[in-house]
């Protein structure tokens, strides 16, 4: 059992993509959305789903762990096997999948090929419980929310050395504007003009 390859993208297709590692290309079955993020000759990490049915083995790529999650949610519903579980991976991103399915939106969740309106319906009455707990935040926005913390502890520290204590600092930290900050020299610069300290 693998729960994550890294290698290099020797071939891709539009549902399947061959991992090298160390010589040894492995197949590698990934959504519509995964083909085109992935580039030859490129490195890749892939949280793999070990499907198993039978006879049939195959290892299913995600460039996401909650992507995997909620793959293996949809395979939990009745009627919906590996094919068309990707193929709904394929027709919508995590958050909107989410989205149709806490909502009740079964008239767009069907239009993925193959589904129905009957699967469809099955997947929200199956999931809506469940995907409420799940965490959907993808990796880009827990790298600016991990680039944000650190920002703002280098600014406290820089304020700190200032002469300020950390009441006040929180006082003058605008923590939303955070955000809009590319680094710690524009953070420290913009606090220091709205201080009007020169």
């Amino acid at each position: 059992m693998f729960e994550y390859l890294k290698g290099v993208i020797s071939y891709k297709k539009l549902d399947y993509a061959v991992l090298d590692i160390g010589g040894i290309g492995y197949k590698i079955f990934i959504s519509l959305r995964t083909y085109e993020k992935v580039n030859i000759n490129s490195e890749a990490k892939f949280f793999i789903f070990n499907y198993i049915k039978e006879d049939e083995y195959k290892l299913i790529g995600f460039l996401e762990e909650r992507e995997r999650n909620l793959f293996e949610m949809l395979l939990s519903v009745k009627g919906i096997g590996m094919s068309l579980a990707l193929s709904i991976m394929s027709s919508f991103d995590c958050e909107t999948i989410r989205t149709l399915i806490l909502e009740g939106d079964y008239v767009t969740l069907k239009n993925v090929p193959k589904l129905g309106e009957k699967k469809a319906q099955q997947i929200i009455l199956d999931l809506k419980s469940k995907i409420k707990k799940m965490d959907f935040v993808s990796i880009e926005q827990a790298l600016n929310i991990n680039v944000n913390y650190e920002i703002e502890d280098e600014l406290i520290m820089a304020l700190e050395g200032l002469g300020y204590n950390k009441k006040d600092i929180n006082k003058i930290i605008d923590k939303n504007k955070i955000k809009s900050y590319k680094n710690i020299q524009e953070a420290i610069k913009d606090t220091l003009k709205n201080l009007q300290i020169k």
